[in-house]
């Protein structure tokens, strides 16, 4: 396998973890974290070191596998944040061999992946395993690896999603490789609104938020809507890395209205008069400037009535497009005194 990252400096091998994309090994994610500077007084002088022969006594083929043989597809598994893991590390002093039990793994032919318990096969490496307690699956012989990927995350997302708390992105990841037909229609979305969510669109710029996509999408906005709202946002806050969901179907949500108006405006106009906003000299203006005063209830609604009062001129029809909006007077009383 190919190293993951040469460095020892613990924000670089961090992000390093962070990105890791495909098919890696556990022993080559330990190896990365045991290579930063300062770890074994950071981190390990902290812990209670053990072996594997201490925790789990002699090795047994059938019960035990190899750290060094364990690999992992990030394909569908949830990003690892080495600092939320390392602090889980040290705050129970050690690893703790009947709080993580046994990980379960899959077999594609003779290999071993993980499909449930990377988490706890990184500790267990870090803290001085180099075997650990295995609960075994056998793929089907001449399964692809396109098949034997979706079985594997469709296990991972009942023994997680189905059972604790994830992101609305990770469960989203997941549902995309074991092909759930919502969410491959909403990644077609993402992709022709060139957005990224969890790597599943590479190059793209990142969209921050995806719980208020996948809500609204097809309920309020159509994919048209959103790839209009995207191209418009991502020309004009060039500065920012990502793009806002509710700023996306705010946006969004405001083309639709404009639509209807008697005299809408192109969406050029509105990128034109967005871009002079946030140019204004001295201002500092952000997404967040137009997103963060709203109504719980209505969202969308109060960002696309921000983008409307603050940036955009409608040329006298901001009546009516309260009215499209079904915003109530009560409403645009309590947003103009947020």
């Amino acid at each position: 396998m190919t190293k993951i990252t040469n460095s020892s400096k613990f924000s670089e091998v961090a992000s390093a973890i962070l990105d890791l994309k495909g098919v890696v090994t556990i022993k080559d994610i330990v190896d990365a974290i045991l290579q930063i500077g300062n770890f074994q007084q950071d981190t390990l002088d902290k812990i209670k070191r053990v072996s594997s022969q201490e925790l789990y006594g002699t090795f047994n083929p059938y019960f035990h596998e190899y750290l060094d043989n364990i690999k992992v597809d990030m394909t569908y598994q949830r990003r690892v944040r080495l600092r939320q893991l390392l602090n889980k590390l040290t705050n129970a002093k050690g690893f703790h061999a009947q709080g993580a039990g046994a990980i379960d793994v899959a077999m594609r032919g003779t290999e071993a992946f993980t499909w449930d318990g990377l988490r706890r096969s990184i500790l267990a490496g870090i803290s001085g395993c180099d075997y650990i307690p295995v609960a075994r699956f056998n793929h089907d012989r001449g399964a692809s690896v396109t098949h034997m990927q979706q079985t594997e995350a469709r296990f991972f997302k009942m023994r997680n999603a189905d059972t604790e708390k994830m992101k609305p992105e990770e469960i989203f990841k997941s549902k995309v490789v074991y092909n759930d037909p919502e969410a491959k229609k909403i990644l077609e979305v993402l992709k022709n609104a060139s957005l990224d969510v969890e790597g599943l669109n590479p190059g793209y710029k990142t969209m921050q938020g995806f719980k208020e996509l996948e809500d609204k999408l097809f309920k309020k906005v159509e994919e048209d809507e959103v790839v209009r709202a995207s191209e418009i946002i991502q020309n004009v806050f060039t500065k920012e890395n990502v793009v806002s969901s509710y700023l996306l179907i705010g946006l969004a949500l405001l083309l639709k209205k404009n639509d209807e108006l008697d005299g809408p405006l192109t969406d050029s106009e509105i990128e034109s008069q967005l871009t002079t906003w946030v140019n204004v000299p001295g201002e500092n203006r952000t997404q967040s400037s137009l997103t963060n005063k709203r109504l719980n209830s209505k969202p969308s609604e109060s960002i696309a009535w921000n983008i409307s009062t603050r940036a955009v001129d409608f040329n006298g029809q901001q009546s009516e497009l309260v009215e499209l909006l079904k915003l109530q007077p009560d409403d645009t009383e309590l947003l103009e005194d947020m």
